[in-house]
């Protein structure tokens, strides 16, 4: 990493070592704590360090996978972008694999309440032989709300070949036909730089697509109503263990 950390920025770096893996934490917005290590593998739990996400809050997080290394991020409770006032707010998380590195990430719900403005960025780049395994729960409002604003961007290369670029804009108040329409949750699923085994996932749900990049890996997506209705544990579960059993 060769940018500047401030307190606002989140750092996790993970190396391999001859005991234990080697791992750097710096909390910013986010607090980082080690959960479990060996020689290659690291499990990092993620949680909010206090009220989040307010307007004029900018969460950064930075990410580095050293080369034959594996991490594990676990979000330790989900995320609510409050209403915030006319201010915007950003969480922006850049992921680095090192060659052969593996890194998973499962996120807890992402939720944007009436009145929130935010942007939510995912950068990662992967070396050669790398993977990647990312959940991503979105939804518009709390129960009884409509939701705010959120302008989501993922962009995912391999080598520096790009192979995923996504933008998603939606405003709870003004449901677009085509996108997310009259459903508020939007589950998914992203691996990237493995094929699956799963070439038809026995674990399909309501309103669930799976598309396939093109140079490999898997992108499930459940759009639906309600959380409990399009949820995608079961496949992430099972992608996870695909990948784990390599480290």
């Amino acid at each position: 990493m060769t940018d500047a950390v401030t307190a606002s920025i989140t750092v996790v770096q993970v190396a391999a070592g001859a005991d234990r893996a080697r791992v750097v934490l710096r909390s910013g917005a986010i607090a980082a704590r080690i959960l479990e290590r060996r020689p290659r593998y690291a499990r990092v739990g993620l949680v909010a360090a206090g009220a989040l996400l307010l307007g004029g809050d900018a969460v950064d997080l930075r990410i580095s996978v050293g080369a034959d290394c594996t991490l594990e991020l676990e979000d330790i409770g989900g995320t609510v972008a409050y209403d915030g006032e006319g201010r915007r707010a950003s969480w922006t998380a850049r992921i680095e694999i090192g060659d052969r590195g593996i890194c998973t990430w499962h996120g807890q719900p992402f939720v944007i309440a009436d009145g929130a403005d935010v942007d939510r960025r995912t950068d990662a780049e992967l070396g050669d032989g790398a993977a990647l395994l990312l959940r991503e729960t979105l939804i518009l409002g709390r129960v009884g709300e409509r939701g705010g604003a959120i302008r989501a961007r993922t962009g995912v290369t391999v080598q520096g070949a790009p192979v995923l670029i996504e933008h998603l804009d939606v405003d709870g108040r003004f449901p677009i036909p085509g996108v997310l329409g009259a459903d508020r949750v939007l589950d998914s699923v992203v691996l990237i730089g493995r094929e699956s085994a799963e070439q038809d996932p026995p674990w399909r749900t309501s309103g669930m697509a799976v598309l396939r990049p093109e140079r490999g890996g898997l992108v499930v997506r459940s759009v639906v109503d309600a959380a409990h209705l399009g949820d995608l544990a079961t496949g992430w579960g099972a992608l996870r263990e695909e990948l784990i059993h390599e480290a």
